[in-house]
């Protein structure tokens, strides 16, 4: 499961990647077909794995705090990103969030590596 996660991080990655290749109104259209395809390999196999991980009993719990993560980023990445905009522009904050779609890549292969 965290190997199929991982391709949905690079995919995101990848679509805000594309967005700074071109001014192509094109780009878009790409940049959305690798973020859909990021969306549906990446955030349903993190559910599960999230579901996995809990212990008997416990797995209300591990998805309350995966559905409160979920929320919090919800609210916090709109603000955080409409910020690095007006402060730095689109390309700069295009990079970024690519940048941390391949950080959250590397640490989902961290915890593949120590999770087993």
């Amino acid at each position: 499961k965290i190997n199929i996660i991982i391709a949905g991080s690079i995919l995101f990655a990848m679509s805000f990647l594309v967005l700074n290749i071109s001014d192509w109104a094109g780009m878009v259209v790409i940049g959305m077909i690798f973020m859909s395809f990021g969306e549906i390999l990446g955030f349903p196999f993190s559910n599960s794995y999230a579901m996995q991980r809990a212990q008997k009993g416990n797995h209300g719990a591990y998805m309350a705090m995966y559905s409160m993560s979920f929320s919090v980023a919800f609210i916090i990445g709109p603000y955080v990103g409409m910020h690095l905009i007006d402060r730095f522009g689109y390309h700069f904050t295009w990079y970024v969030m690519a940048a941390l779609l391949l950080l959250a890549g590397f640490l989902f292969g961290w915890l593949r590596r120590i999770s087993k």
